[in-house]
């Protein structure tokens, strides 16, 4: 059983009323310590494997693709993939394709 989350957000709300009825992802204790980052990575870019022991990490794919190996797994991502890496689970990104990879990360310390 993966230690980690993976998500498709098939549908984004689009206009006001879906906004109003869109189901918001909360996580108790997220807010004290948030960190938010948005990153582009050019293609062939690489983040070498690591280890965060003492924050959960949030990744919101924009666009562009990537591979994430995720605790000895390998996952890739798109548009409107949501992934979510717990502390200490190791963690590598790589770009995948000869487009950007655009995401938004949320790390927070474990509460």
């Amino acid at each position: 059983m993966p230690r980690y989350t993976y998500r498709r957000l098939t549908k984004l709300p689009t206009t006001a009323d879906e906004l109003r009825r869109h189901t918001v992802l909360n996580l108790p204790g997220m807010l004290h310590g948030l960190r938010f980052q948005h990153t582009v990575m050019q293609p062939g870019a690489v983040a070498p494997i690591s280890v965060e022991d003492d924050t959960g990490i949030l990744i919101f794919t924009i666009a562009g693709r990537g591979v994430m190996l995720l605790d000895g797994d390998r996952i890739e991502v798109a548009a409107n993939d949501l992934v979510h890496i717990p502390a200490g689970v190791p963690y590598g990104l790589q770009t995948l394709g000869i487009v950007d990879w655009v995401y938004v990360l949320l790390q927070a310390p474990v509460a």
